[in-house]
């Protein structure tokens, strides 16, 4: 096993792994992926410890190689404490390691920092709802339609499509069936389709006139099953 070409010294043992935490960079990330696939206290503590250390790059590192220590579970408190670290590069990666693990307890803390100011966090934190979405946060993405931030903004009809119900839906489809945005068009029809009643579906005559191809296409098809 390597890393960037540097050999995972994972058959030394935990106190010897810890000795060689002190040497280059490349070097402290191979001992912290060994140190992860040890099962011992040691080792585990050790990778704890270095959530606080002065560097950030070590505290990103410590967190990502956490999650696959077989102790993972009694380090969840302080992995969610690095959602509030001062820097956006440890909270991305407690962001996406509390999503991988299935760390549902996180779900509202990572709901806020969407709202946050940091764009590189709101963007990994609104990335992340598509795993742990929950019915209440429909309205919150769905406020997100106009974001500034233009991933956010592009990735929010996608969130909405997998995420919309027969209770919500209608909110969607207003707002997306005359966007400017082909992909919110389609799928404004896609939740018309899904959801909609045989009136509301009378829609498809519109969309049927669309200048989007794809739009038509399925808007036809969809009419051409209305009445058959």
């Amino acid at each position: 096993m390597q890393i960037n070409g540097v050999p995972v010294p994972i058959d030394e043992n935990t106190e010897e792994l810890i000795a060689m935490l002190s040497g280059n960079m490349a070097q402290f990330v191979v001992v912290c992926e060994a140190l992860s696939y040890k099962t011992d206290n040691l080792s585990f503590n050790t990778l704890v410890l270095l959530l606080n250390d002065n560097d950030y790059y070590k505290r990103r590192i410590a967190v990502e190689c956490l999650k696959n220590h077989t102790m993972f579970e009694k380090a969840i408190d302080d992995i969610e404490a690095c959602l509030n670290d001062r820097s956006s590069y440890v909270v991305n990666a407690a962001i996406r390691t509390l999503v991988e693990c299935h760390v549902s307890k996180s779900h509202q803390k990572i709901i806020e920092l969407i709202q946050g100011n940091d764009e590189t966090i709101r963007e990994t934190a609104f990335f992340a709802l598509e795993h742990i979405f929950e019915e209440s946060d429909f309205d919150l993405a769905l406020s997100l339609y106009d974001d500034n931030n233009e991933k956010i903004r592009k990735e929010v009809p996608y969130i909405v499509s997998i995420t919309a119900n027969e209770k919500n839906w209608h909110k969607a489809y207003f707002i997306m069936k005359e966007s400017d945005n082909e992909k919110a068009r389609l799928v404004a029809c896609k939740l018309l389709d899904k959801f909609g009643s045989d009136e509301d579906k009378e829609d498809f005559k519109i969309f049927a006139q669309d200048e989007n191809g794809h739009i038509r296409k399925f808007a036809k098809k969809c009419l051409s099953m209305l009445y058959y």
